[in-house]
């Protein structure tokens, strides 16, 4: 019942071929036409990582690459070094292996495959005596070919290949998702 001041909304049944909503959806069809449609849209990962399968065959033409220079370039271009050749590309290869070590030991904490003898706080650690003795290769390096400066950039271009190819290797192959 309705109080003197209010209204009361009775309900009209349609007349026949006349639906029940036509009516009220007038006024509010121009309102929902005006509001821009939402699409729901899946959400993209904030940083897409690259294709690791990509990263594992850029890793195999790095270590593919060294293995040349090493031989065609180190080993040729070092005759000229007071020590001879043997020392300088032994100098390179301890470099070499230093290089596989280092980012091994600095990805350590991420891999799925780690010794159980390394604790994961220690290799970091052990990572950062192991730059000081790569810099005094580097060095000793430096100053067996002084007068030979290709040498010398082919020397740190092995090491600096062979240390990006270990570390695109653990990347696409052991880390952990």
């Amino acid at each position: 019942m309705a109080v003197e001041g209010e209204w009361e909304e009775v309900a009209e049944e349609p007349e026949a071929g006349e639906e029940a909503y036509e009516d009220e959806a007038g006024p509010e069809a121009a309102y929902d036409e005006a509001e821009p449609r939402r699409v729901r849209r899946e959400r993209a990962p904030a940083v897409r990582r690259p294709d690791k399968s990509v990263l594992a065959m850029v890793s195999g033409l790095g270590f593919f690459v060294v293995v040349l220079l090493l031989g065609f370039g180190v080993w040729n271009l070092s005759a000229t070094v007071p020590m001879g050749a043997p020392v300088y590309t032994g100098l390179t290869i301890v470099g070499l292996v230093l290089a596989i070590v280092i980012p091994y030991l600095w990805m350590l904490d991420d891999l799925r495959v780690r010794p159980r003898g390394i604790k994961k706080a220690h290799a970091r650690f052990m990572a950062g005596p192991l730059i000081g003795v790569l810099a005094i290769l580097l060095f000793v390096l430096f100053y067996l070919a002084s007068p030979d400066w290709v040498l010398i950039l082919l020397a740190v271009a092995v090491i600096a290949i062979m240390q990006a190819s270990v570390a695109l290797f653990l990347y696409s192959m052991l880390w952990e998702e």
